[in-house]
């Protein structure tokens, strides 16, 4: 892969860090350095559970980076699957997570596109909290979202877990070829 220097210095600082927001602009590589974190989780055998917002999203990661111990979803479908239903039920979420945690099959815990899920449907804080309770109580657990607060589409508003988290960094270099042709 070809990631920045800037890339490689957060993956190497995020070896330190148990739970991390990241900001970057679109292009900075955001989802690259996701990619490569779970990358780097499964080969050591745990087990990566990787949440994005977009549907879209998932297909392509799921299709171009299908590693071992890496499960992808859209974060509606994920919830789903652990409330046993059709429609995702937000409010009940929280709570199976919470009765669940002991079996808990995940290690990691890697979250793109952070800034779509401040919807008030979801109740993202409580989620996002317990999600990082129930990794970062496993010995090496991990729990990282990856945002751009430039790219507000979906959610009404930051999620507060974003705006209040101990350890946030920014990725700075646009990394796409953004030369016209």
């Amino acid at each position: 892969s070809n990631l920045l220097s800037e890339q490689y210095n957060l993956l190497n600082y995020l070896e330190e860090q148990r739970s991390a927001v990241i900001n970057g602009a679109a292009g900075t590589g955001k989802t690259m350095i996701a990619v490569e974190k779970a990358r780097r989780h499964s080969i050591n055998g745990d087990k990566v559970l990787f949440l994005c917002y977009n549907t879209k999203l998932r297909e392509y990661l799921e299709k171009t980076y299908a590693y071992k111990n890496v499960d992808y979803f859209n974060i509606d479908k994920y919830v789903c699957k652990v409330c046993n239903t059709v429609e995702p039920n937000y409010a009940s979420f929280a709570e199976k997570l919470i009765d669940t945690m002991s079996d808990f099959e995940y290690d990691h815990v890697i979250i793109d596109e952070g800034q779509d899920f401040g919807q008030d449907r979801m109740n993202i804080d409580d989620i996002f909290f317990t999600l990082e309770e129930i990794v970062l109580s496993k010995e090496n657990g991990t729990f990282y979202v990856f945002y751009d607060k430039h790219q507000l589409v979906q959610g009404s508003s930051m999620p507060n877990f974003i705006n209040n988290a101990d350890c946030r960094l920014t990725l700075y270099k646009n990394c796409r070829n953004t030369r016209r042709i």
